[in-house]
């Protein structure tokens, strides 16, 4: 009889290694627009505002090591013929500013597609919480059109534990009912 527990025991063992529940992973999208900062200057020197617009936060509970290299952000909203973002890690222990110190990379904006794509510097291996600041250079003429739409991840770029997660809801940052929050960096 012990034999046959254990043998149990192991194929118990082995089947979680191979099968994690989606319960285990979560993704969460948490839209904001918050000016990062107001200065007339910087505006003009990198072609907009920067706007703080969303944060995207990976949760899991497994011990499984999770790694993520990209996100692709699919704009839904009026075309936009050009877009600078830059994605940033959250120090938990500290007050978001974008500083190159918590810069994961900046992105790449294809017109034809309509998509932010992120290609992380170097591959960021996901703990219990991670937390992604969305930083977008935002210029006067564009910043209605950002306000009446939203953008989805899309869930080929992700790790298979997080596809799920993604394809079987509908996350999205959007920005219809969000109020513009200024921050003052020094």
């Amino acid at each position: 009889m012990k034999r046959v527990t254990s043998i149990m025991m192991f194929l118990t063992v082995l089947g979680s290694t191979f099968y994690i529940q989606s319960e285990d992973f979560a993704v969460k999208l948490e839209p904001e627009w918050k000016d990062l900062d107001q200065n007339p200057e910087k505006e003009r020197q990198f072609g907009g505002k920067w706007i703080l617009v969303g944060n995207i936060i990976f949760k899991k509970k497994s011990k499984e090591c999770v790694s993520l290299n990209r996100l692709h952000l699919k704009w839904k909203g009026g075309h936009i013929e050009k877009l600078i973002g830059s994605l940033y890690q959250k120090n938990l222990d500290k007050k978001f500013i974008p500083i190159e110190d918590f810069l994961v990379c900046d992105g790449i904006w294809n017109k034809k597609e309509q998509t932010l794509i992120l290609n992380f510097d170097r591959r960021c291996s996901l703990s219990a919480v991670n937390v992604f600041h969305l930083v977008l250079t935002v210029p006067r003429n564009i910043e209605p059109i950002l306000k009446k739409g939203s953008f989805t991840i899309t869930h080929h770029c992700l790790p298979r534990q997080f596809k799920e997660c993604v394809a079987n809801n509908n996350l999205s940052l959007s920005f219809t009912n969000i109020t513009t929050k200024k921050i003052t960096m020094h």
